[in-house]
């Protein structure tokens, strides 16, 4: 028989903590070795009891995104999911980027947290699917438009860029010193990654129907 899947569970409402504490034990592969409240408790935790995996909430006594940092920063770290209400984009990457490898919403169906947990003990990265196609949404929206990373000002550069204007022509247009639409160009270039103004107006064709338009 496999080892059981060793688990801590660390959220300050002792209610939802219990549920969740049923909720595993449910599926005789997993086995809770420890419970906490707080930050210091789950950093305590996983330093004594050596879990699998810690579940933790965020917006616990100590705070949990800091209790994932120094667990995974222990010699030798168990997995870290967070189990929380918080969707928020900043929660989530903060999160991940503090080590955890899996985030989870409460509300979650038994089911899906035992899968969860089993996932995260398999090595695999588990984020709750809607909040996981709302990330991949806005990574997709950046991606196909670079453009949305440009200032109003910088957008209205890129137009006359795009059109085939001068440094000079586009100051003059924009009642603007050509320094500054020196400077709007550089920051256009580097933020949509190309090397000069040729490549600037092939994205900008791309992405502005209406400049191929008046273009043409």
């Amino acid at each position: 028989m496999n080892e059981r899947i060793r688990v801590a569970v660390v959220d300050d409402h002792s209610l939802f903590r219990a549920g969740v504490t049923q909720s595993l034990a449910m599926d005789e592969t997993i086995e809770i070795v420890g419970e906490g409240a707080s930050a210091s408790d789950a950093v305590k935790i996983a330093r004594s009891l050596s879990p699998d995996i810690v579940l933790l909430d965020i917006s616990m006594p100590g705070n949990g995104i800091e209790a994932a940092r120094q667990i995974r920063q222990l010699p030798s770290p168990p997995q870290v999911a967070m189990l929380t209400v918080s969707e928020g984009d900043e929660d989530v990457l903060n999160a991940l980027d503090a080590g955890a490898v899996g985030y989870l919403l409460k509300g979650i169906r038994a089911q899906d947290l035992i899968l969860a947990v089993k996932s995260v003990a398999a090595g695999e990265t588990f984020v709750s699917p809607n909040l996981a196609l709302r990330m991949l949404s806005a990574k997709s929206r950046v991606e196909e438009s670079p453009i949305t990373s440009l200032s109003e000002q910088e957008q209205r550069t890129l137009r006359l860029v795009a059109m085939g204007l001068t440094n000079g022509e586009i100051g003059e247009h924009l009642n603007v010193q050509e320094r500054t639409v020196k400077y709007h160009v550089t920051n256009i270039l580097k933020k949509l990654n190309v090397r000069n103004r040729v490549e600037a107006t092939l994205i900008a064709k791309r992405e502005w129907r209406d400049l191929e338009e008046s273009l043409g």
